[in-house]
């Protein structure tokens, strides 16, 4: 009896420690077959990244040399805008401007010669009528004396002045009919330039956003890191494309400047 219990004590711890031994063995199968498979996928991402990487250099390199010719072709263009732009206002600023400075002068000299007289009469009138308001009728037939006296020379002082002045507005509204096409031509310029200033801001931002993700994309190759490599060298692109975009925008309107330019030059007067 004695022995049977034994025996059958002692089966029953081999079953026992067998039925572990297969259990831990199933754990640690379970533990390498999931460690390997976590770095095939990992393998497979990084692989992946990289494969992007490579597909996307190529245009990237080809889209930065696009840029960078862009913009020299944009501040060529705007240089000579501005530089036409300048020399077209100050065209316009010569029309008629030796007949119009010489009206000018003579207008003033002409209110200056008479102010004195022309406002000695004006005195008068005013005491005058302050007189006769009072009911003072010496004092009133006085200033109508004084001020009838001047009367002859004050219409001809102010015949004098009205002539100056007339002569002087109809040759600024002769200047005016002159310069207007070529004004007209260059009305747009200030709206296209306001538009130019804001997508610039625009560009610049984009270009800072690129910027980052260039300085995000290099650090990740020094570290190897593919996976976070490719995503900031797609974030570049994609900023790229944008400032490819805006760049095309303003050349576009820098050549609209050009042509106004061209026709208000055309439209100058002769």
């Amino acid at each position: 009896m004695i022995n049977y219990v034994r025996k059958y004590g002692s089966t029953k711890t081999i079953h026992k420690a067998s039925y572990w031994r297969g259990f831990v063995e199933i754990v640690i199968l379970f533990i390498l077959l999931t460690t390997n498979v976590s770095q095939v996928h990992a393998a497979s991402d990084w692989d992946n990244a990289l494969d992007d990487i490579n597909a996307i250099h190529g245009e990237y390199t080809t889209l930065q040399g696009i840029i960078k010719a862009d913009s020299l072709k944009i501040q060529k263009l705007r240089k000579e805008n501005n530089d036409n732009l300048k020399a077209v206002n100050a065209q316009l600023l010569t029309v008629d401007q030796a007949l119009l400075s010489r009206l000018k002068t003579e207008s003033e000299a002409v209110r200056k010669k008479h102010a004195p007289l022309l406002e000695q009469y004006s005195a008068l009138s005013k005491q005058y009528t302050a007189a006769k308001k009072a009911g003072d009728a010496k004092a009133a037939t006085l200033y109508d004396l004084k001020r009838n006296k001047l009367k002859s020379a004050v219409t001809t002082a102010r015949t004098e002045v009205k002539a100056k002045v007339d002569a002087l507005a109809a040759a600024r509204k002769e200047y005016a009919a002159k310069t207007k096409p070529a004004k007209d031509a260059l009305a747009p310029v200030a709206t296209i330039k306001k538009q130019i200033v804001a997508e610039n801001k625009n560009l610049s931002a984009a270009q800072k956003s690129r910027s980052e993700a260039d300085a995000r994309y290099k650090a990740a190759v020094k570290q190897g890191n593919a996976i976070t490599a490719a995503a900031e060298l797609k974030l570049s692109y994609s900023q790229m494309n944008k400032i490819h975009t805006m760049q095309q925008t303003l050349y576009s309107w820098e050549q609209t400047i050009a042509i106004a330019l061209r026709t208000a030059v055309s439209k100058l007067p002769k």
